[in-house]
């Protein structure tokens, strides 16, 4: 597999048939807007399909664990403890609780 390919929008229109050429021989596409990223493609084929999707529900899952721990850390949250954690868990469930029994949903 070759370097990294970038195409952009214009060129991934005039270049459709090319596409699996490129993917081929590089494995990969970046796909450009305007010059920014906007897409991201890569290879597969049908032995490496469900491996592949799994890998990248994998990453989706990392950078949501990453992202939810800079919001913690950015709003002074990353320091609390277990118990504290918890605590907040328990006032956040008697609040939902009592907003359905008000709306008659149980």
């Amino acid at each position: 597999m070759g370097s990294l390919k970038f195409l952009s929008m214009r060129e991934l229109r005039t270049a459709t048939g090319e596409i699996k050429d490129i993917l081929s021989d590089n494995g990969k596409i970046v796909v450009t807007n305007n010059g920014k990223p906007a897409a991201f493609m890569v290879a597969v084929d049908e032995n490496s399909l469900e491996e592949t999707l799994e890998d990248w529900r994998r990453v989706v899952s990392l950078r949501a664990l990453r992202d939810l721990q800079q919001q913690a850390q950015e709003n002074g949250l990353s320091d609390m403890t277990l118990d504290e954690i918890n605590a907040e868990i328990a006032a956040s469930r008697r609040e939902r609780r009592e907003k359905m029994v008000k709306a008659g949903v149980e």
